[in-house]
This record gives C-alpha cells, sequence and structure tokens, in this order.
C-alpha cells in the first residue's frame, strides 16, 4: 500500500480551500460582516441590561455611545484652559458645554461641605419652593427649553448671587423607558446642562454640583406619557455653609 505523506494531503488541502473557498459571492462576505456587528450590538446591550432585537452597529459612535458632559477637572484647568485669574466667557457657554465640575467635593473627609444627604430638598420648603422650581425635559433630550424653564434659571441664578453662602445640586432624572445605564448618562446630561446655565447667568461654577439617578427617583409612578413628563426633569437640593 502506498503511503501518502502528510506533505501531500496539506498541499491538496490547500488547493482544496482555493478552490472552493474562493466561490464566496461578496454577498456572503456582507452577510457575515453584517452579523458581526449585530452580535457586536447585542452583546454591549446586554452588558447593559438590555436584550432586545439587535441591530447593526454601523459607527463608532454607535458602539462607544455619546460622550458626557462631564469634563474631569485637572489641577492646571485654572491655569491652561483659563489662565491665572481669569474666568469662563460667558459668551461661549451653552447648555451643552462641557465645563468642570467644583473643586470641592460634598462629603470628603476633611472637606468644607457635608454629603448630599444633608443638603435640603428645595420642594420640602415653601419659601425655596417658588424659586427652585422643577426644570422638565422632552423625551431623550437634555435641551432646556421654553420660557417658564428660562425664567427658573434666571430665578435659581438671582438666589444664588444674593446668598453667596449657598451650595447647590442638581439632580438629573428621567422616566422609566430605556436601559438603566442610559438613563444615568441621559441624567447626568440633564444636570450638567441645567448648571451650566447657571453658571452663564453669572453662578460660580464651584457651588454647582450635579448628580444622576437616572429612572430609579420617579416622581410620578404612571407608566403613560402623563406620568412620563413629570418625570423627566432636573430638580434641587441646597446646603449653607
Amino acid at each position: 500500500m502506498t503511503t501518502v505523506s502528510w506533505r501531500t494531503i496539506l498541499k491538496f488541502s490547500i488547493i482544496a480551500l482555493l478552490l472552493f473557498g474562493c466561490r464566496r459571492s461578496g454577498g456572503d462576505v456582507l452577510d457575515d460582516t453584517r452579523t458581526a456587528g449585530r452580535y457586536m450590538g447585542k452583546g454591549v446591550r446586554s452588558l447593559f441590561g438590555s436584550h432586545k432585537i439587535s441591530r447593526q452597529v454601523n459607527s463608532a459612535d454607535e458602539f462607544y455611545g455619546e460622550e458626557e458632559d462631564f469634563i474631569p477637572l485637572q489641577d492646571d484647568f485654572y491655569t491652561s484652559s483659563v489662565g491665572a485669574g481669569q474666568t469662563l466667557s460667558l459668551d461661549t457657554i451653552d447648555s451643552d458645554s462641557a465645563i468642570p465640575q467644583s473643586r470641592i467635593s460634598p462629603g470628603d473627609p476633611g472637606g468644607p461641605l457635608p454629603g448630599i444627604e444633608h443638603f435640603r430638598d428645595t420642594n420640602s420648603y415653601p419659601d425655596l419652593a417658588r424659586i427652585f422650581r422643577t426644570i422638565h425635559f422632552p423625551y431623550n433630550s437634555n435641551l432646556v427649553k421654553g420660557e417658564e424653564n428660562y425664567r427658573t434659571i434666571q430665578a435659581i441664578a438671582n438666589y444664588m448671587q444674593a446668598n453667596p453662602k449657598a451650595y447647590l445640586f442638581i439632580e438629573g432624572h428621567c422616566d422609566e423607558r430605556g436601559a438603566a445605564a442610559y438613563n444615568l448618562s441621559l441624567g447626568s446630561r440633564r444636570s450638567n446642562a441645567v448648571r451650566n446655565l447657571l453658571i452663564k447667568e453669572g453662578v460660580n461654577m464651584e457651588r454647582l454640583f450635579t448628580i444622576s439617578y437616572g429612572k430609579e427617583r420617579p416622581v410620578a409612578m404612571g407608566h403613560d406619557e402623563s406620568a412620563w413628563k413629570l418625570n423627566r426633569r432636573s430638580q434641587f437640593s441646597i446646603y449653607y455653609h
């Protein structure tokens, strides 16, 4: 019996692969690419607790998600980005501007301010509730719209400027729809949008803090638009130092 060497077997295997492998059409390759994209999307959504029907990832932006408004404060920010002794130009600030958070961190050991649990909910005090009205947002948006919201921003800014020892936490909230991780991000963008507008109105950025609760703290417990529109909001907690 003739013994076939492994080199001969390998040679015929390569030839067969070249002959039959090349028959795959461009459409087959495209389908494989789409399948990989869909599974990539499904994996990311599963990681964040969403198992809905997957769709193809079309760009890196879709894979990584939107950038946050928040920029971590760096030691040289006030000398490199703003300049020593200078302030941010209010003309360059809008609700989507990326403004650093305060260098003060409430609740830090040895810090000047207690944690957020010691800030007072402005809605619990009638005199404050008339000024610190809840800001409401459109669906899936961090845009502050409407004259009523802007009048509230101006009233809060006036109060903060008249009370220089007041410090404010701005909360971001969402309705129940969507994944928890996405809503935490959206709540962060909402609270930072309000903070940016207050800074534009002249409030010292060091006295403004933000926190996102996502969809975890609804004020309306329904499951329809009348409840959802009340839960898409920013509200406030205050502390006097």
